[in-house]
Parts: structure tokens; C-alpha cells; sequence
């Protein structure tokens, strides 16, 4: 079985409307997330400032978030 490092990260921005916004890495580096990866049922969405943890892919469009999870206690 192949473990996949996750990551963790603050939720920049995100639009609900658009299903798209930016995580922040610790490191400064900020990677895009899409509706589609957000681990749930129901409406899927981000807040601003919400601890995250997720998986790392490389796209033609550079990093993404996948397998993303809200970490915040409050979710």
C-alpha cells in the first residue's frame, strides 16, 4: 500500500461560487484548491483562515491540493 504524505495549510481564499481558491503552506508557497478535492457530503466549501490538512499533485498548472480536510475544531 502506498502512504501519500499530506500536508498542512491555512486556507487563504476561497469562492464558493468559482469551487476554487489558494492554500498557504507554512514554507510561503501557495498551492490551488478546486470544490472537486474537498473531502465531504453536501455543500463543500473553505474558510478563510481554516487549518487544512490535503495531498500535494502536480498539474500542468503547477501544485494542487487534493484530499483536502478542514482541520479547524469548529467545522
Amino acid at each position: 500500500m502506498v502512504k501519500l504524505e499530506r500536508y498542512q495549510g491555512t486556507v487563504k481564499s476561497f469562492n464558493t461560487y468559482g469551487g476554487s481558491g489558494t492554500i498557504a503552506l507554512p514554507d510561503g508557497r501557495e498551492v490551488l484548491v478546486r470544490y472537486s478535492a474537498i473531502r465531504g457530503t453536501g455543500i463543500r466549501t473553505l474558510r478563510e483562515g481554516a487549518l487544512v490538512s490535503f495531498v500535494l499533485e502536480e498539474t500542468r498548472r503547477g501544485l494542487c491540493a487534493v484530499c483536502v480536510q478542514d482541520e479547524s475544531a469548529d467545522h
